[in-house]
């Protein structure tokens, strides 16, 4: 199984899913990858699309993390490849209030287009593709210093037990938060 990790595996997620799977190809500025330039998305694209998974999990601003899932996607249409595409998102996309953060929006824009690019996988053609969204985790702790937090490798736990499931069966999304009630904390 090949797989290519948009993250740098020396920070979050990408960090603990390299000691899950350190054969895996990791692409991020470090790496030569500037998955939020529009050569940089082109370039993963080109290289993802021979792979059997393909995790993005940089938290790209500015919507390109969308804009890398479809570069991505695309290209595995164009050649006719169909890797398992799981992205990572946050659950902040379900926050119903009024926000001026454009966080929020970035990630409402890819769960709608992953959740959009994935039923269309499942009756039809096309990578298969999983949205994990995560409530806070602990390497923003400093950030939000009152909240419980997830720890990153418990994220990437997650995200193996999505690859670990049967080839035939497409977990569309996921949402996981970390219990704020301290009843649950016990």
């Amino acid at each position: 199984m090949k797989i290519i990790i948009g993250g740098n595996k020396n920070y979050g997620v990408a960090k603990e899913l390299f000691t899950l799977y350190p054969n895996a190809d990791f692409c991020s500025r470090t790496s030569g990858y500037d998955l939020t330039s529009n050569q940089g998305q082109l370039k993963f694209s080109e290289t993802a699309k021979d792979y059997d998974i393909i995790i993005l999990c940089s938290a790209l601003w500015k919507f390109n993390q969308t804009v890398l899932l479809d570069t991505v996607y695309k290209k595995c249409i164009e050649f006719q490849t169909t890797p398992y595409i799981i992205c990572l998102g946050s659950t902040t996309d379900r926050v119903k209030g009024g926000k001026t953060w454009l966080y929020s929006a970035e990630k409402k824009a890819l769960r709608d287009f992953s959740n959009s690019l994935g039923i269309n996988s499942v009756w039809g053609t096309g990578p298969k593709i999983s949205l994990i969204s995560l409530g806070t985790l602990d390497v923003v702790q400093n950030k939000h210093p009152d909240r419980r937090c997830m720890k990153t490798s418990k994220a990437a736990e997650y995200i193996k037990w999505l690859i670990d499931q049967p080839k035939e069966l497409c977990i569309n999304e996921i949402s996981i938060d970390p219990m704020q009630n301290l009843l649950w904390n016990n």
